[in-house]
């Protein structure tokens, strides 16, 4: 059987990695095992560069030193999916560089496999920010399986799985191994967002409602999309930048980027950190405190702190025993000391927990968990749940300008799932159908406030194969499968008989 490389795709390194003689029931223990070059051991650059003189390139090449000048090496790139922007006066596309850095990770991990093991693979469990909406993560999967090996085999993505999900479930398959039900919280602070992940481990199993055992389920989840390892360096930039007193040109400023987050590092084991700026003017010496840098980002730490409580409020009847600290920025040591301020009854259970290795760890265990192929009704030891509300824009007439969600599948619905049918007449004739497809980007929202609490994801057309007239009835359902990719199919019910038909899908919101 061949192996499954968990990739984690981060925003500053992708780290990829298999797993092998785990046990095949509850996927715990097992031996993992790194596929990184030898000079890379924290991770590949997730780094896109391009230039007329040097061409494209990606990974380690794209940070060397001839990868001139610095502002053209793209990070962040999740960020960006679906932006666009412009280098040496040729238009990138971020996600074709998400594409060439995801297929220059996954061949790098294939020499190391072929070099270790004398097997390759194009299978791949890829993990994603709780803060993507399913048209992002389907996104995310189509440019994973746009790339190729060597030998142009495509990539598969045979698995996803949030983020601080996969850290949780690393943690719990390999170290709870009493026949305990025991549940962790994990605090998922990377370079572009700011994930959390509520998840369970049942030595025993449990079963769903079709019998179904599984012996993990990810309880809830919650996030910042905007908020990551980036804004602290942008506060370190800030500080550094108003210590400076002459005029810095471009150059000089992404210079100045590069030295903000390595001092960011080194200040979480140093008090204080001193280094040199090149400019035209010569070098600048440029020093800051671990003091001066908290006290500026404190009100940052504060949001995801709160967000940590709010998550815990939520889930009362869950709590975790531990709360894991992954993610390189999370391993700032004001982190673990304002959680437990804020979470006095976790004092001393709050830990940092491999930040730069269990995202991918706990990705190829839950790839290697699917036994069957049924893109809908595959089996897995891992009950995953949707994060929101999802639904449909519904009108009652033309007339009606603000119209409501009509909710399909609720948040914490366990999946795969096939929703409820939901049963529309049409306003007015017309040979297609126009659905607008949304997804809540809040707990408990208004279905009368769409504009605020909801965030539109795709829009789909389905043909009725002819002109139908007002009042033709319709139903509608969606669909997520174990991908978390979401489909939503109709028909008209006005004649009997009629299959559901293919719809033509837009995913709208990428960036």
């Amino acid at each position: 059987m061949k192996p499954v490389i968990g990739l984690d795709f981060g925003n500053f390194n992708t780290f990829p990695c298999f797993i092998s003689d785990f046990d095949e029931g509850t996927r715990m223990g097992g031996i993992v095992h790194d596929l990184l070059p030898a000079r890379e051991q924290e991770g590949i650059p997730s780094v896109y560069f391009y230039s007329k003189k040097a061409g494209q390139l990606c990974g380690e090449a794209a940070v060397r030193r001839g990868a001139v000048p610095l502002q053209n090496r793209l990070r962040y790139l999740k960020r960006h999916i679906g932006e666009k922007t412009t280098l040496d006066d040729k238009e990138i596309s971020y996600d074709d560089a998400i594409t060439e850095v995801i297929q220059h990770c996954v061949r790098r991990a294939n020499k190391e496999l072929q070099n270790g093991w004398q097997v390759t693979t194009n299978l791949v469990s890829l993990s994603y920010p709780v803060t993507y909406t399913c048209s992002k993560r389907q996104r995310l999967i189509e440019l994973a399986e746009r790339a190729t090996l060597e030998d142009g085999t495509r990539i598969k993505v045979c698995g996803t799985i949030a983020e601080p999900a996969a850290a949780a479930l690393d943690y719990l398959a390999e170290f709870a191994k009493s026949d305990r039900d025991t549940t962790v919280l994990t605090y998922d602070m990377g370079g572009g967002t700011f994930d959390l992940g509520l998840v369970s481990a049942y030595p025993r199993g449990r079963r769903d409602e079709e019998g179904k055992i599984y012996y993990y389920d990810i309880v809830g989840m919650g996030g910042i999309g905007d908020l990551g390892g980036a804004e602290f360096d942008d506060i370190m930039v800030e500080l550094l930048r108003s210590k400076v007193k002459v005029q810095l040109n471009r150059e000089d400023m992404a210079a100045l980027r590069n030295i903000a987050e390595e001092m960011k590092v080194h200040l979480s084991t140093s008090p204080e950190d001193v280094d040199q700026l090149l400019t035209g003017e010569g070098y600048i010496e440029l020093s800051v405190t671990r003091d001066e840098f908290e006290k500026a980002s404190r009100e940052l730490l504060m949001r995801t702190v709160e967000e940590t409580r709010n998550l815990l409020r939520d889930h009362q009847n869950q709590k975790p025993e531990l709360i894991l600290l992954t993610g390189g920025a999370s391993q700032m040591p004001m982190v673990q000391r304002e959680l437990e301020r804020a979470l006095p009854e976790y004092r001393g259970r709050i830990i940092n927990f491999r930040p730069s290795k269990a995202i991918a760890y706990g990705a190829a265990r839950f790839g290697t968990a699917e036994r069957q192929t049924d893109p809908v009704l595959s089996e897995s030891i891992v009950q995953q749940r949707v994060i929101h509300d999802i639904g449909v824009w519904y009108f009652n007439d033309d007339k009606d300008k603000k119209g409501h969600i009509e909710t399909f599948i609720p948040a914490g619905t366990p999946i795969p799932c096939v929703s409820e049918s939901v049963y529309a007449e049409r306003t007015s004739v017309g040979r297609f159908s126009q659905l607008e497809v949304y997804e809540a980007n809040r707990q408990d929202p208004s279905e009368d406030e769409v504009k605020r609490d909801y965030t539109q994801i795709m829009s789909v057309k389905i043909d009725h194969g002819r002109a139908v007239p007002e009042g033709y009835k319709t139903e509608a359902r969606m669909r997520v499968d174990r991908l978390g990719i979401l489909t939503i199919e109709a028909r008209g019910i006005s004649e009997p008989g009629l299959p559901f038909e293919k719809a033509q899908v837009q995913l709208r919101n990428l960036s």
